[in-house]
């Protein structure tokens, strides 16, 4: 392998993650990241979409917090040295990886801080575990680079709570990475689009349909914002309408109705709510959740339109002043759906 005089997460490293297919994106480019689909990952690399932001999930900040404490046990667990790097591989440099550490005998060890979850999951299951099988191609890559017979993935979670596998060298695993990965840089560097999930991936407007969009899209954000300056004149009215009922009732005394200048004020109770899940809990302890799973009605589909505000934090970037230019357009032509 040749090795790449970069620290890892500084700038210079982001340039060189740009200009190769990395380890950490292998479980995605085969397919079975449940996080991430191969299109999405083709996207981001492309411009097409913003990545998510993850540098504010707990999860991640914890993961990179404990990073070096992994590999100090890692260390003195294996009596050996780890050295974090980053590398090409020798046969295709495209293929690329940032390894938690490299022990003395060239071997990787890659780390991992999962949830308290997934972990009692991991010592649960072992190989058959989610997160194992999430990670174990990374593993594979990163032999492929490293031109290794075997490596290993760590799951930590404190100093006395450790769960280790040695991955040996797949061949089949590797040729398949090797081939899959190739592939994806090419549709990266050509901006061949993959096939899309349609239950996971995004829906972008193809070019005969792009405007359109726009027109919709922009008509929808004038009517979200007027309904926004309505309703907050609404809310203003209502809390006027309640002080003044406040002040009404105060004149009427003890009497539940009253009368005059137009307006009648009747004081009544009203029965309050069954508290049901109270009640199936005090009435019927032993209910289970799948005895409730059998009562439940058929799902519905729910449509949520979400009315992005800040043109710089949308997944796609849009220009909030062209929508305008083409819902103004469109009007001029008697634009009509």
């Amino acid at each position: 392998m040749k090795i790449i005089d970069v620290a890892q997460r500084s700038a210079d490293w982001l340039t060189w993650r740009a200009q190769g297919i990395t380890a950490s994106e292998a479980p995605i480019i085969l397919g079975r990241s449940p996080y991430k689909t191969p299109w999405r990952l083709w996207a981001e690399r492309t411009g097409l979409a913003r990545p998510a932001d993850l540098s504010r999930n707990p999860q991640v900040q914890r993961g990179i917090a404990l990073e070096d404490a992994a590999r100090q046990w890692f260390k003195q667990a294996y009596d050996t040295m780890l050295m974090p790097l980053c590398a090409e591989s020798d046969q295709e440099p495209v293929l690329r990886a940032s390894f938690d550490g490299i022990n003395d005998a060239g071997e990787p060890v890659e780390l991992k801080v999962p949830s308290e979850k997934t972990y009692r999951e991991v010592c649960a299951l072992g190989r058959d575990a989610k997160a194992f099988q999430l990670y174990a191609p990374q593993v594979q890559h990163q032999l492929y680079v490293a031109d290794a017979e075997k490596g290993y993935l760590v799951f930590h979670q404190n100093g006395e709570h450790n769960t280790v596998f040695e991955i040996a060298r797949d061949p089949e695993t590797i040729r398949l990475i090797v081939d899959a990965g190739l592939t994806f840089w090419e549709a990266i560097t050509r901006k061949d689009e993959p096939p899309r999930d349609s239950q996971r991936d995004l829906f972008i407007p193809p070019p005969q349909l792009t405007e359109d969009w726009a027109v919709l899209a922009g008509r929808y954000r004038a009517a979200w914002a007027e309904a926004r300056r309505i309703d907050a004149e609404r809310k203003a009215c209502k809390a006027d309408m309640d002080a003044i009922q406040t002040a009404l009732i105060a004149m009427m005394g003890d009497a539940l109705i009253a009368e005059s200048a137009g307006l009648r004020i009747t004081r009544f109770c009203a029965n309050g709510s069954v508290d049901y899940p109270t009640l199936l809990k005090a009435q019927l302890p032993g209910l289970d959740g799948e005895t409730l799973e059998r009562y439940r009605r058929a799902p519905s589909e729910r449509v949520r339109v979400t009315v992005q505000a800040e043109a710089d934090k949308a997944t796609i970037a849009f220009d909030a002043q062209a929508v305008q230019r083409a819902v103004s357009q469109a009007a001029e032509t008697d634009f009509f759906f």
